[in-house]
């Protein structure tokens, strides 16, 4: 019987992916080979006997592919999945000193908002 899985996620943030695997058929005595590999090219490999990793301290907002390999009765199997850290929110808040305020953009549907909103963005 041939031995697959799929990798569910567990928690994806902006510095750490944490997932799992559960084997259907087969016998899964052997040790997994974990990989991440980032797409500035870095790599981290594991070997676990658990079915459950995370990595941590990871680049927010990037994109990492994660597999999973198992070498079972001289045959090697393998499954991969691409995920994306979340990324970093800011919040915060700016004051406008050389625009005098129009009672219009109140109306963020106004054609005044909106022009105001449009140079805004460009000036950022």
């Amino acid at each position: 019987v041939p031995i697959t899985w799929s990798i569910q996620l567990q928690n994806v943030s902006s510095t750490t992916i944490q997932f799992s695997w559960k084997p259907q058929g087969g016998t899964a005595d052997s040790p997994y080979t974990v990989r991440l590999l980032g797409e500035s090219g870095e790599t981290e490999e594991r070997i676990l006997n658990e079915t459950s990793t995370s990595f941590e301290n990871l680049l927010s907002g990037h994109q990492y592919q994660i597999s999973v390999d198992v070498s079972t009765c001289s045959k090697n199997v393998s499954t991969s999945l691409t995920v994306q850290t979340a990324a970093e929110i800011y919040r915060g808040t700016t004051r406008i000193t050389n625009e005098v305020f129009k009672p219009e953009y109140e109306n963020k549907s106004s054609t005044e908002f909106k022009e105001f909103e449009k140079k805004f963005i460009m000036e950022v």
